[in-house]
Order: structure tokens, then sequence, then C-alpha cells
């Protein structure tokens, strides 16, 4: 039996380093500091540089948010979008480029595209003349970000297809910008500002393009290598959403272990059986979560009686001796310490 968690919703979307990585490399040419973005966005840099490290999607609008403070350009997802490369992203690189056509690499990009990033989905839509791909948010993402997306899908098409790529058509959901001209320019095609959605569609001739050094004998096995790097990113990410609804419940108050099952779609016993699977308990995780909580807001000057409540503890002895568990160390002493060493 699979030990992957089914959630009813998705609440913790993630990115890859990879990708974070590249949108730093891009903010640099504008001149910007990468460690200054990333202490902005509150990225551990130590994840950044983790080939399958994964950074959380309220960090990544945080520093998408902190790249457009710094740098109010209006061709700011060309200028980083545009340099964007396959390579960067292996196990899908692999696969991609072991496809025939350009349909098929795209294809395999929607299928897999998770690895890159889960805030956006990419839907696909047959039309008369081609294919339509839209660009739609899961969760609440910046416009740079999907616009930036669409830029680097772009590139990546010709990248792969060594081919000057042009779409039938490109809708924006952005106001048009002071040089429209740019993006025509970069598209090579019609691009429609103030759309209702962000899509780029494909003739079915650009489609039948082959992609330049296509081994489709070893197709099934990038297949293969792309749905095992997707299943371990599932099962890394079925954990986070139990601490995810282990927040909530502490927000409500006592920690609810039936409502965090209920929240996950699941009974309780059907939960604790899948936290076997992985290795811990609920009350491991309720730990965990209520450690790491603490220390933050201690640190954001909260009130040892206000972080007593947050966590979920009727009284503040409670949290003082769990916290004294887990630090060795009171929180009065931990908190004076911080405020000497600052």
């Amino acid at each position: 039996m699979s030990s992957t968690i089914v959630y009813a919703t998705a609440p913790l979307a993630t990115t890859s380093s990879a990708w974070v990585r590249l949108l730093l490399q891009g903010a640099e040419r504008f001149g910007l500091s990468s460690t200054a973005l990333c202490e902005q966005a509150g990225i551990d840099a130590g994840v950044l540089q983790q080939p399958q490290g994964r950074i959380p999607q309220t960090q990544v609008t945080a520093l998408w948010s902190a790249i457009s403070a710094a740098c109010p350009d209006d061709d700011l997802a060309l200028t980083i979008g545009r340099d964007i490369r396959l390579e960067h992203a292996p196990v899908i690189s692999f696969a991609m480029q072991s496809s025939r056509t350009l349909r098929e690499a795209l294809e395999r990009l929607l299928r897999f595209h998770r690895l890159i990033g889960e805030a956006i989905d990419l839907p696909l839509q047959e039309t008369a003349q081609g294919v339509r791909i839209r660009f739609h948010a899961r969760q609440p993402v910046p416009l740079l970000s999907l616009h930036t997306a669409m830029v680097a899908l772009v590139a990546m098409a010709r990248w792969l297809t060594r081919q000057p790529v042009r779409p039938l058509t490109v809708t924006l959901r952005r106001s048009p910008p002071a040089h429209p001209e740019h993006w025509q320019q970069y598209f090579a095609c019609p691009v429609q500002f103030s759309a209702s959605q962000n899509s780029i569609e494909f003739s079915h001739e650009l489609l039948a393009i082959a992609v330049a050094g296509a081994n489709p004998q070893q197709a099934a096995a990038q297949d293969l290598a792309a749905r095992h790097a997707l299943q371990q990113l599932n099962e890394q990410q079925a954990l986070a959403h139990v601490r995810y609804w282990i927040e909530q419940s502490l927000l409500l108050g006592e920690p609810d272990r039936a409502w965090v099952a209920g929240c996950l779609g699941l009974s309780i016993s059907t939960l604790q059986r899948r936290l076997r699977a992985h290795g811990v308990t609920f009350k491991q995780l309720l730990e965990d979560v209520r450690r790491e909580q603490a220390l933050q807001l201690l640190q954001q000057g909260v009130a040892l009686p206000e972080i007593a409540l947050r966590l979920g503890y009727q009284e503040q002895s409670n949290f003082q001796r769990a916290f004294k568990r887990w630090f060795d160390q009171t929180p009065g002493r931990v908190r004076n310490e911080r405020r000497e060493n600052n």
C-alpha cells in the first residue's frame, strides 16, 4: 500500500532551489545582491544550494516582491526568463531532450513541471491551429513570476529545437508596458496585453519540429527517472502537509488529531498508519512544529503568554517546561541571550 498522504488542498507549494537560483542570477544582472534578496525573502542559503532543495512558495513570492521593489522594470520578466535553460533542471531536461518532437517535449514538461514549481499549473487546450498552454496559478503568485515562466518556456523551446520558435499568439494579464515592442520582438508574434489569461499558442507545424539530439531509445528510462523524482517530491510533501494542518490546528487552540485527519481527507487510523510508514508519529510532528514556532515567535518579540496560547498550551507553565525540554534553557534566558548578542 502506498504511503503517500492524500490531501484535500495544496497549502504548501514549493519551488526547486535550481529555479530560485536562476531568478537570483537574473536579478544580479540588474546589479542586485543575491545575499540581500535572500535575507529579505527569508530564504535559507543552505537550502538554496542543495541540488534537490525546495523553497516554500511564500518565500519565492517574497523574493519576487524584493526584486520588483528594487528594480521596477517593465521588462524584468523578459530579462530574467530569456536566459533560463533546461540544463538547469536536469531531470526534466533529460526527459524533454529524449523527445522526438517539440510537442512530445512540451507534453513531458506539462507532465513533470511540478519538479520545477508547484504553484503554477499548465493546462493544455487543443485549438483549431494547434495547442494553447495556459499559465494558471494554483496559489496567489506575482504576475511577474507567471510572465517569467512564459518567457522561459519559449526560450526552452528554442534551445531544444535550435530553431527560432515563434508562437502563434501570446496573451498576458498585465497592462501594456512602456515598450510593448520589446515583448513582440522576443516572442516574434502578436502579443495581447490586458488579456483575461496568460497563454501561449503554438501551431501544429511548430509542434512537429524535431528536437535537436533527440534520443527516443532513452525516452522510457528518462520518463521513469522523472516519475521517480516526482514520487519522491510527493513523499517529501506528504509530511509537510500534515505539519501545515497541525500549524492551523494550533491557531484554533488545542491541537486536534481528528481535525487534522479530516482536513487531509483521512480517518485518524489511516493518518497514523501513514505517518508510521514515514517513521514518525503525530506527537513527534506536533513537537517539531511547536519547537520551531516557539523560536520564531521568540525572535519576533512575542510575549511568552501569547506564545503559549499560539502553540496550543492552556497554561504558560506547560509551554515553559516544554521549551526547557527542547533547548535545555528557559525561553526567558534564550530571549535575553539573543538581545545581548544583538
